[in-house]
């Protein structure tokens, strides 16, 4: 017989990073990123650089991942004498937790469900 864990015993505490990763499927560099912008208001592309100590475009690829998942949105910013550059703002964290409870509401309902209709040849 293998030995298995006590299934009754969580293995570890879950964390925001954990729960978002799942939840939005984000990796933790974004997650991270997503928190900072909460705590911050809004940042730069060079702020996140400097900031996560990473390459411009592993911050850019983590961006338009949050931006595709609505975690965060940009503002265009006009230079006096010409240009743009961004700064990135986070969708209020109320919103996200309320996205994340109904998330995980329904999917506990459905997991729910299909745990009352599995049947083992043992049951019958």
């Amino acid at each position: 017989m293998r030995n298995l864990p006590d299934l009754r015993t969580p293995v570890r505490e879950l964390t925001l990073i954990d729960i978002m990763g799942c939840m939005f499927g984000l990796k933790k560099l974004e997650t991270s990123i997503y928190i900072e912008l909460v705590e911050e208001n809004s940042m730069t592309v060079n702020d996140l650089v400097e900031r996560f100590d990473k390459d411009r475009s592993t911050i850019q690829r983590a961006l338009q991942n949050l931006t595709i998942t609505g975690l965060i949105y940009r503002e265009q910013k006009n230079i006096r004498n010409g240009g743009y550059y961004y700064v990135y703002k986070a969708a209020p964290f109320r919103d996200i937790k309320d996205i994340m409870k109904v998330s995980i509401t329904r999917w506990s309902e459905a997991v729910m469900n299909w745990i009352d209709e599995l049947e083992l040849k043992s049951d019958e």
